[in-house]
């Protein structure tokens, strides 16, 4: 069984920045779909060389101004 000290040393950080790919599969929302709003740029993120990255806080940030409220309340 792991001790606490070992467990902590298997903990990798989430980076910063992901990928698209990688957002995707933490958010739900498609590749496809993510790109799209990157190409409107409806959503903020990073261009590095070829790729483009994204924070967690753009995910939100477009969610609160896109999402539609039930019952009247938001």
């Amino acid at each position: 069984m792991a001790t606490n000290k070992q467990a902590a040393k298997n903990i990798e950080p989430l980076p910063m920045l992901k990928t698209v790919e990688q957002m995707s599969r933490i958010s739900g929302i498609g590749e496809n779909k993510l790109r799209e709003l990157m190409d409107n740029h409806e959503i903020e993120f990073v261009q590095n060389g070829n790729r483009r990255l994204l924070a967690d806080a753009a995910i939100w940030d477009w969610y609160e101004r896109n999402k539609v409220c039930a019952g009247g309340r938001c």
